[in-house]
């Protein structure tokens, strides 16, 4: 008799949660790094060495300085790098959010998705649905379960990161700002930039929420596996 090696529905949505997760990690180790490297590069701190070069068909007006020309593709490399591992950050943290959101909310309503359903831009992000939209309403009934206040707490966070970066763009769409208003989005940004880590600490509560929202599930299926 062949057996079945399928695993369950909550097993491998379970699996696919952790990925999400474990993308995300990544991502924000590879980030944090990266953007104490352009920190520590600080062109302002290191001393710069004046010798020249003669540089064949080189206007002699423009002299080639070997260490600057090093120092700056250096310091270019770093920011490339922190900008591109930022957005990949951004976009696995969503991703971990909101596709754990996702499977939660279908847990709750009775359904048994065997993956997280997300579809993808050709820019790379996440299409995010509304339904994987994280809101306090959507989760009452994880109401019995022991992490449920950080759970909301980490909410809390994460709407407030979002609230920011929605404002800093709608503030940035004007063509003029009052000093007001340049202070105001100058604020709002600032706060925004922490958006993914929020996302990610949100995701990291979402998951163990997943779980508990799963217990009925393995119950069950426990139940009948040992009949």
């Amino acid at each position: 008799m062949t057996r079945n090696t399928t695993p369950p529905w909550f097993e491998s949505l379970t699996d696919s949660v952790h990925a999400l997760g474990a993308a995300a990690r990544e991502a924000q180790h590879a980030h944090h790094a990266a953007r104490i490297s352009l920190a520590h590069y600080d062109l302002d701190r290191l001393r710069a060495v004046d010798g020249e070069l003669m540089v064949p068909g080189r206007p002699s007006g423009m002299p080639f300085r070997p260490h600057d020309h090093a120092l700056f593709t250096i310091g270019d490399a770093h920011r490339r790098q922190a900008n591109t591992l930022y957005r990949l950050f951004c976009q696995t943290a969503d991703g971990y959010a909101y596709g754990t959101t996702w499977a939660i909310r279908q847990v709750l309503d009775g359904r048994q998705p065997p993956v997280v359903e997300l579809r993808r831009s050709e820019q790379g992000f996440y299409v995010l649905p509304s339904e994987a939209h994280p809101s306090t309403e959507a989760f009452e009934a994880l109401g019995r379960w022991a992490g449920k206040a950080e759970f909301d707490r980490a909410l809390t966070e994460l709407q407030r990161r979002e609230a920011a970066a929605e404002y800093a763009e709608g503030l940035d769409a004007y063509e003029y700002l009052t000093d007001h208003e340049a202070s105001a989005m100058h604020d709002a940004a600032r706060i925004a930039e922490g958006r993914p880590d929020a996302a990610y600490a949100y995701g990291e509560h979402a998951e163990r929420a997943l779980r508990f929202a799963l217990l009925g599930a393995r119950s069950t299926s426990t139940s009948t596996t040992s009949r």
